[in-house]
């Protein structure tokens, strides 16, 4: 069945739904609550009080996605690109603020998450219906979560329990490409006891995720299997004192194009375990134990006899105490203790037991009155490259009722992965990567308008490149050589005009190789979001429009990646309070392009669902 096909039944059922109902009555919309962050400072805050440039991807966001990705969702906000080798199955990179994609660190719930040998986090193994929130804090935070965050930090934060005693949610949805999922929830709270089940699964036929003209171009279809789980209990074993545990599951087993008949394709796993204590030791002191592994796991078939692996294991543990000095002021002091093993690997090379890193951080936030600022500072000690410092100050100044000035400062650092190390180009004696971030900014929020401007410049020294020694045998070593300036000007606001919401962001950037005076790869100088939702009743229409200038693609690909742009249409319609129908058009015109040299993103998609939310 072709998808135009599928797509015009899916049309037809979702209107016959919506038509039959219209008998039911809507039920009026639950009060809004204001948006809060944990990862600008480690400690929950409102969102409008955190000081750095930071972004909340809500649940209302995350249930309107569709069949899209995560990396897709990242890409529509404001100094985030992505790069993709196709669907949302194919390895995908994503560059915040024009940094390379592994100097972006990836938290499940505040515990770090990635490969040990590449270095990257495999963001195509999480669906994001398994997701409450996401998190996004631009610019170089190593200060406050150690190596790695040097253009910025996401978090994934999983679905929360509910202070009900019972709550079942779910959802079901098809669209083109033969392409279904289902969610379903359970979660709620009994006495002392909180507890939360969640469990997705998703497949999709796909397209065939490269052009003619590619190099690696297979002429077939490339399709997914996707799953997730996750689970949680909680124990309020009294007033002030509770233990949680937590487990999260992910997988993708995804088709790809190299160049030959072979079916070839990868399966990816991503999981999350946590055990944590908070305890409130006193009005004043509230002292919190963390236990986190993450696991990633990727596996490769790309030919019969050619499988490899790469499977590693991150250990975090965390001690933190958040004491509150006076009033206005409060003082994070934290102890961690990682340990980072590779379980399998498939890639060649000699690697080690497995390396640790002790840390011990402080992050302190005060205001007074119109001033308001934020110093972080770290130590991080590692038993393969040593020691690196690293601090960070924002500062904030209340001009006038709603406006803000801001200004910020931060050191960041890399550390050398597995695979530079001790594989391909190994050189045991690499330093960690350094960066230093300026920003300044003006923000705006009051009445339902919200504005900000941020100039920033990031400078970053040591990167680490594979150098050819010359012998014409494609060998060479990893060498600390390379420098990249990473500078940039972000412009977003966002309206309410009664049902009317609005918002856009422009980001002008020049992300620089310093020594060649080059474009960083895969990165546009400009680009533009445009957004729009409106309440008309029980429906709720909605557009998105992103359009980018031209990139430089990788050498021995293509050259020159060309700009582009898309415009996604969404409508739901309440069916009653709790139940609701979503659709969602991407690439509404069906546009060619390419986010890396020779590979096809999907053309025109649409996706029906319906949602039940307690």
């Amino acid at each position: 069945m072709s998808s135009s096909l599928i797509s015009r039944r899916l049309a037809g059922a979702a209107g016959a739904l919506l038509c039959a109902a219209q008998a039911h009555a809507q039920a009026p919309a639950a009060a809004t609550l204001a948006p809060v962050t944990v990862t600008a400072a480690r400690v929950e805050q409102p969102l409008s009080s955190a000081l750095g440039d930071v972004t909340v991807i809500d649940s209302d966001t995350l249930e309107r996605a569709g069949q899209s990705s995560l990396a897709e969702l990242l890409q529509r906000q404001y100094g985030v690109e992505i790069g993709s080798n196709g669907g949302p199955q194919t390895t995908t990179s994503v560059f915040v603020r024009g940094a390379n994609s592994r100097h972006t660190l990836v938290l499940i719930d505040g515990v770090r998450v990635g490969s040990t040998t590449s270095g990257a986090m495999s963001l195509n193994g999480v669906d994001p219906s398994s997701l409450q929130r996401i998190e996004i804090l631009r610019g170089a935070a190593s200060s406050i979560y150690g190596a790695d965050a040097i253009g910025g930090v996401i978090n994934l934060i999983t679905k929360r329990e509910t202070d009900r005693p019972l709550a079942i949610g779910a959802s079901i949805g098809a669209g083109s490409h033969d392409t279904y999922s289902a969610n379903v929830t359970l979660d709620g709270s009994q006495g002392m006891w909180s507890y939360g089940l969640q469990y997705g699964r998703s497949k999709s036929r796909g397209q065939n995720t490269t052009w003619p003209d590619s190099f690696v171009y297979s002429a077939d279809r490339d399709g997914y299997e996707q799953e997730n789980a996750s689970a949680r209990l909680g124990l309020n074993w009294a007033a002030g004192h509770r233990v949680e545990a937590s487990v999260y599951h992910s997988r993708i087993n995804g088709q790809y194009d190299n160049g030959s008949p072979f079916d070839s394709h990868a399966v990816t796993r991503v999981q999350a375990t946590t055990l944590s204590s908070v305890d409130r030791l006193t009005d004043a002191w509230t002292s919190t134990l963390r236990f986190g592994r993450t696991v990633d796991d990727y596996r490769d078939l790309a030919s019969p006899g050619s499988a490899s692996r790469a499977r590693t294991r991150q250990d975090l543990f965390t001690w933190q105490n958040d004491l509150k000095l006076a009033a206005g002021q409060n003082l994070s002091l934290i102890a961690e203790h990682l340990r980072e093993e590779v379980l399998a690997s498939s890639l060649g090379g000699s690697y080690p037991d497995g390396r640790r890193t002790n840390s011990a951080g402080a992050i302190y936030r005060g205001d007074f009155g119109a001033h308001h600022v934020q110093a972080n500072l770290r130590f991080d000690h590692n038993s393969q490259y040593g020691s690196r410092t690293s601090g960070g100050l924002n500062y904030a100044y209340d001009l006038a009722p709603g406006w803000q000035a801001t200004a910020g400062a931060h050191t960041a650092f890399r550390a050398p992965t597995y695979n530079d190390l001790y594989g391909w180009g190994a050189n045991p004696d690499l330093r960690p990567e350094k960066a230093r971030n300026v920003e300044a900014g003006l923000r705006y929020d009051r009445n339902g308008t919200q504005a900000s401007l941020v100039a920033y410049r990031n400078r970053i020294s040591d990167l680490i490149v594979w150098v050819d020694d010359g012998t014409g045998n494609w060998t060479g070593t990893n060498t600390n050589v390379d420098k990249a300036i990473l500078k940039g000007l972000t412009l977003s606001a966002a309206q309410q005009f009664g049902a009317t919401s609005l918002r856009a962001s422009a980001d002008w950037q020049d992300p620089r190789d310093a020594r060649t005076g080059e474009q960083l790869a895969r990165r546009a100088r400009g680009t533009l979001r445009l957004a729009a939702d409106h309440r008309l009743g029980p429906w709720l229409l909605g557009a998105e429009w992103l359009a980018t200038t031209p990139r430089v693609d990788y050498a021995g690909a293509v050259g020159r990646l060309g700009g582009y742009s898309l415009l996604n249409l969404t409508a739901a319609y309440d069916i009653d309070r709790h139940t609701q129908v979503q659709v969602r058009l991407n690439n509404a015109f069906n546009k060619r392009y390419e986010l890396a040299g020779g590979f096809a993103p999907p053309g025109s998609t649409v996706f029906v669902s319906l949602n039940y939310r307690p």
